[in-house]
C-alpha cells in the first residue's frame, strides 16, 4: 500500500520513472530485513534492528501520507530531493551493518583453528631411562641370573629391592629367587679338607 506513495515521492524529487520503483523496494525491503534480523539478534544488536524497522516503516508511511495529503507536487522542495537522493546509500549502509551483525555471532561461535603443535624430536627431549630387562627370559630366571651375577661381582647376594631393580621383577619374584639361591648355597656347602680326613676310617 505504501509503494505507490514512495514511487510518486521519488518521481517528484526528480528520480527517473525507470528507477523510482526501486525506492519502495529499498524502504519496505529494509524494514522487512531488519524485522527478520530481530529474531536472530540479541541485546544492543536487536535494539538496533528494531530502530531500523521503525525508521524504514516510518519513512514509508510518511511518504505515503505526504503524497495522499497533497504535500508533494511536481516540484519537490530541495530538502526532499536531498533526502531522496541520499536514501539509497544510507539504506545500503544500514543493510550492510545488519548483515554484519547477523554473521558476527556465527564467526565468534566457530572454533578457532589451533596451530600445529610441533612435537619435540627424541634427540631434543630424551625419554627418561626405562628399566631394561637383561633378557626376554621368564621373570624367575632373570631374577636368579641377576642375583648370581651380583654375588659373583660383590661376593654376596643383593637385597630384594636391589634385585627388583636389576632384573625388573616384582618383589615376590625377587624374594623367591633369593630364597632358592640361599637354600642351594646351604645344600652345596663345601666341607673343609680336615673334616674329610677326620671322617675317613
Amino acid at each position: 500500500m505504501t509503494a505507490h506513495g514512495l514511487f510518486e515521492v521519488a518521481a517528484a524529487a526528480g528520480v527517473p520513472s525507470g528507477l523510482a520503483w526501486i525506492y519502495p523496494l529499498i524502504t519496505d525491503g529494509l524494514a522487512l530485513v531488519a524485522y527478520a534480523a530481530t529474531a536472530r539478534l540479541d541485546g544492543g544488536a536487536r535494539r538496533y534492528a528494531w530502530t531500523v524497522v521503525v525508521l524504514a516503516a516510518g519513512l514509508s508511511g510518511l511518504a505515503q501520507a505526504s503524497y495522499l495529503a497533497g504535500g508533494v507536487d511536481s516540484v519537490a522542495p530541495a530538502s526532499l530531493r536531498f533526502g531522496v537522493g541520499a536514501w539509497p546509500a544510507v539504506a545500503a549502509a544500514v543493510v550492510a551493518h545488519l548483515l554484519y551483525l547477523l554473521v558476527e555471532p556465527a564467526v565468534q561461535a566457530a572454533p578457532a583453528v589451533q596451530p600445529d603443535v610441533v612435537q619435540p624430536s627424541p634427540a631434543e627431549h630424551p625419554a627418561p631411562a626405562a628399566r631394561r630387562r637383561p633378557s626376554d627370559a621368564p621373570a624367575g630366571e632373570r631374577a636368579r641370573t641377576a642375583a648370581e651375577r651380583h654375588a659373583h661381582e660383590y661376593g654376596e647376594l643383593p637385597t630384594v629391592t636391589r634385585l627388583m631393580d636389576l632384573a625388573d621383577v616384582s618383589r615376590g619374584t625377587a624374594g623367591e629367587a633369593l630364597k632358592a639361591l640361599r637354600n642351594r648355597a646351604t645344600a652345596l656347602h663345601l666341607v673343609a679338607p680336615d673334616e674329610i680326613t677326620r671322617t675317613q676310617p
